[in-house]
């Protein structure tokens, strides 16, 4: 069974968990929220290394939207110095077509700067970002930059299109940490998992200040917090649907393996701290079922 992440949670001492970055709805308030174009462009500047003076967010976070559609992709797209166009959007977990996707939005955006009538030199070069909590490479790298590049003749063929692809799990594989790298300070706030954690990389980063003081003052809102709990459930849902679509027909047994794969996803759930009206809802079992799992930690 693949790995199951739970509902992620910030450790905040005894006080109410801090929402985490990584979700894609608070990445998205964070980041493509009009107000805080000063914190996407830092980020942007520190993945891309290059200086953004101006940058300009095509698609405006609207809650109402999102609330009506659960399914939505949290995605932000921005113009950075009036030219070039950037695609940039956090992931829980690689999904089998996460990759293609990644491509088509790119191709999307890239095509969507040309009307009937123009010229093609109009085409300025346009990039997708993907912060992802998983794997994708077998590299120990946790940042990888991709372009359209001849590998027989070694060239680039062009530098119009541009993915960048950013592992938080790789983080560990670091022996040595760069306190004054931005970039890296970047990738800490979004892998924060206490408070304390928080704190440190703030102090370290103005800009990465002001968005741990946003995070702050979004965790105190109950209806925001509501909205996180929301998403959460979908993503987690969304993330079993996938996995047991993986295994359906594989071997015999596979209704008692599922079972016994629901089983461990609510103790996971247990351990948690997650209710048991939750877990019945994400993972099908009977309440009885999970009550009775309290008595095997």
């Amino acid at each position: 069974m693949n790995s199951i992440r739970v509902p992620r949670k910030i450790i905040n001492g005894d006080e109410p968990y801090i929402l985490s970055p990584k979700n894609d709805f608070v990445f998205r308030l964070l980041f493509g929220d009009e107000g805080n174009e000063e914190l996407l462009a830092s980020l942007l500047s520190s993945i891309l290394h290059e200086e953004i003076e101006h940058v300009v967010i095509k698609n405006p976070y609207i809650l109402k939207l999102f609330s009506e559609d659960k399914e939505a992709i949290l995605d932000i797209k921005a113009a950075i110095n009036s030219k070039k166009l950037v695609d940039i959007e956090i992931q829980l977990w690689k999904s089998p077509t996460l990759m293609s996707r990644i491509l088509f939005y790119w191709a999307r955006l890239y095509a969507s700067q040309i009307k009937q009538g123009n010229d093609y030199t109009i085409l300025q070069k346009t990039t997708s970002i993907l912060i992802l909590d998983d794997l994708n490479h077998s590299s120990e790298d946790y940042h990888a930059c991709s372009h359209l590049h001849d590998w027989k003749q070694h060239i680039t063929l062009t530098d119009m299109i541009e993915v960048h692809v950013l592992e938080l799990p790789k983080l560990h594989n670091l022996k040595q940490l760069d306190k004054s790298n931005t970039l890296l300070q970047w990738m800490l706030f979004f892998n924060a998992q206490t408070r304390g954690e928080l704190i440190m990389v703030s102090e370290a980063n103005p800009v990465i200040k002001k968005a741990t003081d946003l995070l702050m003052t979004m965790s105190r809102d109950e209806e925001t917090r509501q909205m996180y709990e929301a998403r959460e459930e979908y993503l987690l849902g969304r993330q079993i649907e996938i996995q047991g679509a993986k295994g359906e027909g594989r071997e015999e047994g596979r209704i008692e393996g599922r079972e016994t794969e629901r089983k461990d996803i609510a103790m996971k759930l247990i351990e948690e701290g997650m209710n048991d009206e939750f877990i019945e809802k994400i993972t099908g079992l009977d309440i009885a079922v999970i009550r009775s799992l309290h008595n095997n930690r």
